[in-house]
This record gives C-alpha cells, structure tokens and sequence, in this order.
C-alpha cells in the first residue's frame, strides 16, 4: 500500500512538472514563433551579413557566388546568375567588392 502510494505520488509530481514545461514551451513558441519561423529569421540575418553582389550583366537579377565543378576554371568561384537555367549570366569573381563610380569620393 506504501508503494502504491509513493508511485501515485511520483506521478502526480512527474505529471505537474511536464504540464509547467509545456506551458513554458507555448509562451516560448508564441514569443520566439516555431522552427520555420525561427529559420526564416536566420536566414534573412546571414544575407544581410553576406557580402553583396554584383547584377547579372544579360537580366538584371542578383547573382550568388558559386564553384566551377568541370571543365578549364574548375574549382574557381564565379558569379552565377540566381536566374540559372533561364539565364546562363556569369562574371568572375573577385575578392574586393565591385564599387558603382557614383560611390566614388573625390
């Protein structure tokens, strides 16, 4: 009879602890949103710390960086155009940045 007691006891206990966990984990999930929410945001976070991008000299779209898997430039970084395989716009790639001449001070 004591044991059976102790056990009642135990999960009474168990079951409260889980029920203030879970309320926990709603107010976590209605402040901070879930993992689609919480992924979207990092996302959006890395592309602004990215480096920015030229625009794709044949449609206009941004470009993303990429690496020749074949052929003479394998394993070399380009521009790619994000529009790939409508549009087949390249650039090469260079460590600094390309600066528009309006941007240039005098």
């Amino acid at each position: 009879m004591i044991a059976a007691n102790s056990m009642i006891i135990l999960i009474r206990r168990t079951m409260a602890m889980l029920g203030s966990q879970m309320q926990h984990q709603g107010a976590v999930f209605l402040n901070d949103g879930g993992f689609r929410e919480r992924l979207h945001q990092g996302r959006i976070e890395a592309r602004d710390l990215a480096e920015p991008s030229p625009t794709c000299p044949d449609c206009g779209k941004p470009m993303q960086k990429r690496k020749a898997k074949a052929g003479k430039n394998a394993g070399q970084e380009f521009w790619g155009c994000t529009g790939y395989p409508a549009c087949k716009g390249s650039r090469p790639f260079s460590q600094s940045p390309v600066i528009p001449k309006s941007c240039h001070q005098t």
